[in-house]
């Protein structure tokens, strides 16, 4: 079984599917994000359509995708078609290969392929550095052996090997795979997540954490943003709904290894959620780490912080890097925590610092100008 595989990042953000069954054909899912070209709040938007036929991506067919970027990845990514066998394909993903198995593989790619994806401003390119709007396929071309193809070339062959399979990625996200938008993940934790009851949520959170932990290792999310914008449940689910099914799914992963723990708070009447990643010392079964230190009344810098959006923050530091304001130790540090997209709320002290202590000269700035006035 291939131990690492690749995750395309535009996929990830947003739900492969609803994640309960579903007699809809079209999914819609907004998210609200700040523009720092444009420097205020705009929507990303994805709109999914499923075939008549087969309808919209089921939660299984999350590991089928991952499945077939995994066996390209064993390729090095040198062509867009993929030649397989169900076999392989069932290996990767960490399925039992068998009769049954492989019908439900020809099932899952007959609704990847026959869906389409309509990113409007929410498709990153990552060679152009910008949110595109796009419409396309994810798979292309797609050849899957039949059991009167296997049985008459048994005949004329002789032999018993299965015949291959093949898929072709589609333009938009085989550019992705060329431009780099892709991220190592770990396919024996994966398959392991896998194997846990009601799998569908924690193999999305599992994803998604994965992503953000990239960036530092306590990840935050707005509480509805993450359950209904990127895992796919019921925009009908009320917030202590969502809880109950994040609290098992973090659980999971948590049991799992991957997770070291999570937590609930409430940041200007907004539910959100911060979960910390385990590190190498937890598993090494060092002494387990204080828990995570969400924003403390006894700490006036948290206490502002909180106060702003993430949007006011970032164009703040914006506007402070642009007045060349502070140290070139602090500006170093800013852009290096920018560049690789932390938060502020998870970056280092003395970026927060640096923020503040501009808003602080803005505001004495004003006030000077109206007394002056």
């Amino acid at each position: 079984m291939p131990l690492y595989g690749k995750d395309e990042m535009n996929l990830v953000e947003f739900p492969f599917g609803p994640i309960t069954a579903t007699g809809v054909k079209t999914l819609e899912v907004e998210h609200q994000a700040f523009d720092r070209v444009l420097k205020r709040e705009v929507t990303r938007q994805l709109i999914m359509t499923g075939s008549d036929k087969w309808g919209l991506p089921r939660p299984i067919d999350d590991q089928v995708l991952l499945g077939l970027k995994t066996l390209t990845h064993e390729t090095g990514f040198a062509s867009p078609q993929i030649v397989f066998s169900r076999y392989q394909l069932c290996r990767a993903i960490g399925w039992e290969p068998d009769g049954r198995t492989y019908r439900r593989l020809e099932q899952s790619i007959d609704r990847i392929a026959g869906t389409t994806f309509k990113f409007k401003d929410a498709w990153w390119d990552n060679g152009e550095k910008e949110y595109k709007s796009k419409t396309f396929h994810l798979i292309t071309d797609v050849e899957i052996c039949s059991r009167d193809q296997l049985d008459r070339s048994r005949i004329a062959t002789g032999r018993t090997e299965q015949q291959l399979c093949s898929v072709r990625w589609g333009e938009a996200i085989w550019k992705s795979f060329q431009d780099g938008f892709i991220r190592t993940l770990d396919m024996r934790m994966f398959r392991r997540i896998a194997q846990g009851r009601r799998r569908e949520v924690p193999l999305r959170l599992y994803r998604i954490l994965d992503k953000r932990f990239w960036h530092a290792p306590v990840a935050r999310f707005n509480l509805s943003r993450l359950c209904i914008g990127t895992l796919g449940l019921s925009p009908t689910y009320s917030p202590s709904q969502m809880k109950r099914v994040l609290d098992r799914a973090a659980a999971w992963l948590v049991e799992c290894g991957c997770l070291h723990d999570y937590r609930y708070a409430t940041e200007r009447s907004v539910d959100v959620v911060y979960f910390r990643e385990k590190s190498v010392a937890d598993v090494a079964k060092k002494p387990s780490a204080p828990p995570i230190a969400l924003p403390e009344t006894c700490d006036t810098l948290k206490q502002w912080l909180v106060s702003q959006t993430e949007g006011e923050l970032w164009s703040l530091e914006s506007v402070a890097l642009e007045a060349g304001f502070g140290s070139e130790l602090e500006r170093t540090i800013v852009v290096a925590e920018r560049a690789k997209e932390v938060p502020l709320l998870a970056g280092r002290r003395i970026r927060q610092e640096y923020v503040r202590r501009y808003a602080e000269r803005q505001r004495l700035a004003q006030r000077n100008a109206a007394g002056a006035g």
